[in-house]
């Protein structure tokens, strides 16, 4: 098990039982700083000392320093992997020979381009009339085999009609992070654009193009022209706006200009029926295609293509890519260890496989009961919370409750393995040979899914990652394996801990059920309005609130939160909170005693537990990118805004107004 030395304690108290696995927080704390001033860096401020960003990182939190633990772990796996010999077709097998492949950075050197140049003869050999069959013949082999030129497709759940699979279309193809990227006129925007354009130019001028200046010109121009088609990410974050559902009939005679029926022909499954994300993205884009020269889209396919695979390739490609987005976007200094580059590699095409390597030997059963007790017990404080709530009606909480006993529960790994039998590791081809092939083992796999019905037992995270998510659309909360480890969970620890760390993760996702998405969503994933008018009009003032608490927040320059960007995961924290600290105080007992640990109480250590899974250091590039493309406010935020809004977080430490975070009662806001 993997933890940081500084979250240990000697001993600890579960309910007055004597245990260990607990957190020093005092030897973390910043007392400079107020705690009714700046709780986050009262607390985390030791922590954030003693954990400076390496060169080869953005950022480092308290997910990145697990996450380099599990490394270590994976990385223990792969190289006996590698070493092993396994029989062929084996996981082992092709997981150790992947991770060869990627170790072997002096073979990608002398290869260059070489294994990969047909695609490229492909591209030149393109008709670029977008009506034509082999446009679409070939920009269905691009979408399965190397990226996402001008859109994207996939299998998902029908909103709708959630036990079945149903093919979906969304905008896609952008090089930049998001669509809001090519209309930022500030200096740093900018540059950041100036940036972009030399990477274009570079990956042409690789490939032996001339004039390659202007050549990226022209490409970003195309590119720009379709991110002013695009949705924000703000509305995308609108189900009902992005479920369009049409037959495939339907399709080709609202969105003409393209043969679908040869596109799709190249798929393992023809849909009868799709899902469009963005109609106006569209309804527009076959025209743009028609209206911009060959030449242009002949270069939009190429650096596209070399985007997709240049961390695959040999160090010039690797290099230039690694200069826009990691360097000048992200403010990382170096590259990260071979080792750890091509263990990323392995997660990104055999996560699963690995995964199952990985909880054989590092995940206890024992962490699973005590992980699955939790959220039953949060489920049970969810349905007291509902109860109490003063803003909605009977009918409404009645429903809520509903939807709240069907969550399903995912915990650590998988009950049934997806099976990786048809996908191929071949040693005598190259790694981006092989990355390419494995790619499209996961698009076929994904496609054959569509007009399936929906497969109750897939997950959609690896069992090692550190992280934690619900799905609407099969009403469930997961929680792989990697994250059930301080400073998130304590398998003997602390119930105050457990329930400040991990109980508020396990609340996070069930509040996400019923957060300004989820809760567009019925108990059995279906996008129906299970709310009263009354009900749904209180909700949407009491989240306008939570809106406009973070849309203040300045977290850099003067660039602020994006208030309604982050709504559902701010929604989902204060829920979070709100729900295990209820479950947390249903198992405590009249004649238990509030003992102190390491000078804390109940409540504080509850409040420091959470403020701990917080805790991070960041780079002025990440954050600005935070700002412009991620649905969660930073870390700092997600401390300093949301307990205010706790009145036992007053009491706790003794806070009064005086203090610069001090919400006055009546300014709190409650919504779960």
């Amino acid at each position: 098990m993997g933890c940081v030395s500084s979250l240990l304690l000697s001993s600890c108290v579960r309910n007055g039982a004597k245990d260990d696995g607990l957190a020093h927080f005092s030897s973390d704390f910043d007392t400079t700083v107020a705690m009714g001033d700046d709780f986050y860096q009262y607390s985390n401020g030791g922590w954030l000392k003693s954990h400076p960003i390496p060169g080869e990182k953005s950022r480092l939190n308290t997910f990145d320093v697990l996450n380099d633990d599990n490394l270590e772990r994976l990385r223990e796996i792969v190289e006996k992997a590698r070493d092993k010999h396994a029989p062929q077709g084996s996981n082992e097998q092709k997981i150790g020979d992947y991770y060869a492949l990627a170790m072997d950075s002096l073979r990608r050197q002398q290869e260059g381009i070489s294994p990969i140049r047909y695609m490229f003869d492909r591209i030149n050999s393109m008709s670029f009339h977008v009506k034509d069959s082999s446009f679409a013949a070939d920009l269905a082999y691009f979408h399965l085999n190397a990226g996402n030129p001008f859109f994207a497709v996939g299998c998902t759940p029908d909103s709708k009609n959630s036990s079945m699979n149903i093919a979906e279309l969304w905008q896609d193809g952008i090089g930049l992070p998001n669509r809001d990227y090519y209309f930022d006129e500030s200096e740093k925007g900018q540059e950041i654009i100036r940036g972009y354009k030399r990477m274009l130019a570079k990956y042409l001028n690789l490939l032996g193009a001339d004039s390659t200046e202007a050549r990226a010109e022209a490409i970003y121009a195309f590119e720009k022209k379709m991110a002013n088609l695009m949705n924000t990410k703000v509305q995308n974050r609108d189900p009902q706006a992005t479920y369009n559902k049409v037959s495939f009939e339907e399709l080709k005679t609202s969105y003409p200009g393209f043969n679908w029926d040869v596109y799709f022909d190249a798929f393992p499954v023809k849909p009868t029926e799709l899902t469009v994300g963005q109609p106006r993205y569209f309804s527009h884009l076959f025209k743009l295609i028609a209206e911009t020269d060959s030449a242009t889209l002949n270069d939009y396919v190429t650096v596209t293509t070399i985007n997709y695979v240049a961390s695959y390739l040999s160090d010039d490609f690797m290099m230039t890519k690694f200069d826009f987005y990691s360097k000048q976007l992200s403010g990382i200094e170096e590259l990260r260890p071979l080792w750890k580059r091509s263990l990323e590699m392995v997660q990104g095409r055999l996560g699963q496989p690995l995964g199952q390597l990985f909880v054989e030997k590092y995940f206890p059963e024992s962490a699973k009961k005590r992980t699955v007790d939790l959220v039953e017990h949060l489920r049970t404080a969810f349905g007291q919370r509902i109860d109490s709530l003063k803003w909605m009606g009977d009918s409404t909480k009645a429903a809520a409750k509903v939807k709240l006993a069907a969550i399903g529960v995912k915990v650590g790994y998988p009950d049934k393995w997806e099976d990786y039998s048809e996908a191929v590791v071949d040693p005598s081809l190259s790694l981006v040979e092989n990355f390419l092939s494995l790619t499209n083992f996961h698009s076929l796999k994904e496609m054959r899914e569509v007009g399936q019905p929906v497969d109750k037992e897939k997950w959609y995270m690896t069992p090692q990652t550190v992280n934690a998510y619900y799905s609407p659309l099969t009403n469930e909360i997961v929680f792989p394996a990697g994250i059930l480890q301080p400073p998130f969970f304590y398998a003997d620890g602390d119930d105050a801990v457990n329930y400040g760390a991990i109980g508020v993760v396990i609340g996070h996702e069930m509040t996400h059920g019923f957060d300004d998405q989820g809760r567009q969503f019925d108990k059995d994933g279906n996008l129906t309005d299970w709310w009263t008018s009354e009900d749904a009009e209180r909700f949407k003032v009491a989240s306008s609130k939570m809106k406009e608490r973070f849309s203040n927040v300045v977290v850099i320059d003067s660039m602020k939160c994006n208030g309604q960007l982050t709504l559902g995961e701010n929604i989902a924290d204060l829920g979070g909170l709100n729900i295990a600290h209820q479950a947390f105080l249903n198992t405590l007992t009249d004649n238990v005693k509030d003992p102190l640990i390491d000078g804390q109480n109940y409540d504080q250590r509850f409040l420091l537990a959470y403020s701990r899974i917080w805790a991070g250091n960041y780079r002025d590039e990440y954050l600005r990118n935070q700002v412009i493309t991620d649905s969660h406010a930073n870390g700092k935020y997600r401390v300093n805004v949301q307990l205010p809004m706790l009145d036992f977080f007053y009491s706790a430490f003794g806070i009064d107004e005086n203090g610069k975070m001090f919400v006055r009662p009546e300014e709190r806001i409650v919504i779960w």
